[in-house]
Order: structure tokens, then sequence, then C-alpha cells
């Protein structure tokens, strides 16, 4: 039962209405998520909304290649569990390739250079209007056009284009995006990789799961993942109708179609040692459990830093490291329920959970995201709207 909607602000540079926010119920076997508004279409002061419990309305603010970053490889491959396989760029890109998604990581997450974080974001120019994610392993449209598109137009844009030779780009996914997002600025992406890239919304080319089944809260709308890069956050309740910008990728092998659910990669994660799991992919190790309580984020950094689990040495993950764990084909929470199976999560709560950076120009408010769907906001609502949270819970990394 969706409670009573509440109007949210236009946003930024090109302007667009938002819808009213509410809540709904999710799928009947998980538990409520709302689905708040829909998204403005953005620009440097503009406003995000709307998402399973997600973003109704939020202020913005106004090298090295895959190997020598990545330990191991993919399940079978012989890597050590995270400590430094080695695995070359070749490898990496194949592994990628044939993992069969591109709604997942199937790579290591480029953290932005300079952050001190694993794996720093590298590229290469490759002439022709082509980027390439030397992380990643994919190839990215270094000047998209400058008119907005809705959804289907968005699509049909990047399954149209030829670029630099090649005709099988496509619209990228919520993870793809996210590969890109440089929380450390504003507009939130690199500028020296993607010359006048702008802020405002993009679009994606991930379906919300509850619009794909059309049930609970997702019943009779049409809203579909996109990033306001004006600041970063990320949204799953833009509507495919609203028109945004776009920025095509090819690359990584065969993949879900955008309205297919997603699909995880075969053995993606393991139980190394009690209590830690390993994704495969990304090598990532991660603290199976969460903080005994929530915690501001001042004090999120100290507990992984003195984090006694194995012996090991714990970081607060960033938030591109947090969204590799969202599981878009699940709400409430959004995540491997099997692996992670007390993962806390919940809209207009403090159940959110802490990433490693403050928000540019918006400090002390700070990144973390959210379960319920995989959103992400920093804490810096009001009572009452969707990224009001005092405290939030942690989960570490290594």
């Amino acid at each position: 039962m969706a409670l009573a909607a509440t109007a949210c602000s236009t946003g930024g540079d090109t302007g667009g209405s938002v819808d009213a926010g509410d809540r709904g119920d999710a799928l009947t076997e998980s538990a409520a998520s709302g689905t708040g508004g829909a998204l403005g279409t953005g620009g440097s002061s503009g406003t995000a909304g709307g998402g399973a419990g997600g973003p109704e309305t939020a202020a913005t603010s106004g090298a090295g290649g895959a190997g020598t970053t990545a330990g191991g490889g993919a399940p079978g491959d012989g890597g050590a569990a995270g400590e430094g396989g080695g695995a070359g760029a070749a490898d990496t890109c194949s592994r990628a390739a044939a993992c069969g998604t591109h709604k997942w990581a199937c790579w290591p997450m480029p953290n932005p250079a300079g952050s001190g974080l694993p794996n720093p974001a590298s590229t290469t120019d490759l002439g022709g209007g082509v980027v390439r994610d030397n992380v990643t392993c994919l190839e990215w449209q270094q000047s998209p056009p400058s008119e907005s598109y809705t959804w289907d137009q968005a699509i049909r844009y990047c399954d149209d284009l030829t670029l630099g030779g090649h005709s099988d780009w496509r619209l990228p996914t919520r993870i793809e995006m996210t590969s890109i997002v440089d929380f450390t600025q504003s507009p939130a992406i690199d500028r020296t990789a993607f010359p006048g890239a702008r802020g405002g919304f993009h679009k994606t080319a991930s379906d919300w799961i509850l619009t794909i089944r059309q049930a609970g809260a997702g019943a009779g709308r049409d809203q579909a993942w996109a990033f306001n890069l004006s600041d970063g956050i990320v949204s799953n309740a833009y509507s495919k109708a609203t028109a945004a910008s776009l920025r095509c990728v090819r690359g990584n092998g065969e993949g879900e179609a955008p309205s297919s659910p997603a699909v995880a990669p075969p053995d993606q994660y393991t139980v190394v040692s009690p209590g830690e799991v390993m994704d495969n992919y990304t090598r990532l190790i991660w603290q199976q459990g969460d903080s005994p309580t929530t915690m501001s984020w001042a004090d999120a950094a100290s507990y992984c830093a003195t984090l006694d689990l194995n012996g090991h040495t714990w970081r607060l993950p960033s938030i591109r490291e947090l969204a590799t764990l969202v599981d878009e084909a699940q709400v409430a929470p959004s995540i491997n329920r099997a692996m992670f199976p007390d993962t806390q999560y919940g809209a207009r709560s403090n159940d959110w959970y802490w990433g490693s950076h403050e928000a540019v120009r918006n400090a002390p408010a700070a990144w973390a995201l959210n379960f319920d769907d995989g959103f992400t906001g920093f804490n810096a609502g009001a009572s009452g709207k969707w990224n009001h949270f005092t405290a939030a819970w942690v989960k570490c990394v290594r």
C-alpha cells in the first residue's frame, strides 16, 4: 500500500519535472520496498529521486592495468585468494568476456585515481572517439551525443552506433556505469578521459527488477536505473519515458538483455575463512557479517581498521566496491542472501552501509549504499527524506 505522495523539486541543466514520491509493497516473497518518485533530468544542481526506497530528492553539489592490480582470477584458474595471483590483462579480459553477464562486475572494480584505493582507474585513448578502461577491459564512447533520449531511444541509439570501426555498442548497465563514476569529483566523472563530460542524469540498460516483473511497487511503472553524474547518485526509479543523457559501451562478451533479470556468474563467491567471503571475479574479500551496531561515518573507518577477523587487515570499501555486491534481481535485500544472510536494508532509515569518501562539496556528508535495492546517496537529507540517516552499518573489505 502506497503512502501519501510528496512533491519533489525539479532538476538542473536540462530541467524536467519530477513525479511525486511514494512507497509501495515489494514482491510478495520479500519485505516492503518503496518506489519513490521518478527523477528529474538532472544537471549541476539537479535533484535525484525515486528508488525502491530510493532517492526522492537529493541536494547535489552545485595506472596500471587490471593484470597488475587484480589478484588471482575466476574459479579454477589457479589464482590465490585475493593475495595477488597477478593475472595478465589479456587473461582478465578473457575471463570477463566469458562470465556471461553485463549486470555483475566480472572484473576488478576500478577506484578513482589518487583515492589511495586498490585498482586505480586507468584509461587509454584508442582514437576514433573510443576510450579503453584498462581495468575493466570495457571500451567507452568518448564523446556521446548532446541530445537527450528516452530509455528505448537510448538503447536503439547505442545498438545502431558505429564508432572506432565497431558496431557492437550498447547502453551500459548499472554496474558498468558505476565503474566510471568518480565520487571524488563534481561532475562525477574523469574529464581527462572524457573531455567535456556533462553532469545530469544518464540512462543505463538495467531495468528495475520490479518493473521487469510488474510486481509490487513496480506494478504499472516504467522505472530503470539511472545515474546523476552531477554528484554520482544512482537510483532505480528514473522513468524510461523521461529523456536523459547517455554514453555507450562495448566489450566483455555477451550478457543479459536490458529487461532480463541479472544472472550471477558461475561460482561467484567462496567462503575463504570463517566470516570471510571472496568475490571470485572482483577479487575483493568481504566481511560476511556487519558491524554490531550502526555508527557514524567518522567511526566507520576505525571500526574496519581495528576489526579482529582472522588476523587480516581490513578497510572501509568505496561506494564503487559496495555496488559490486548488489544483486539487481533482488530487492529487500538486493544481495546474495546465502552469502550475506544478515544484510540490513530499508529506505528512510539508518539501514545504510558506509562508503569510504565524503561527498564532494557536501562534506561532512558521506556516501553510503542501501541494500533495499542498491541505490546510493549521501546523508544530507532533511528529516523524513530518503537520504536522511544519521548512522549506518559497516561491512569491511580487504
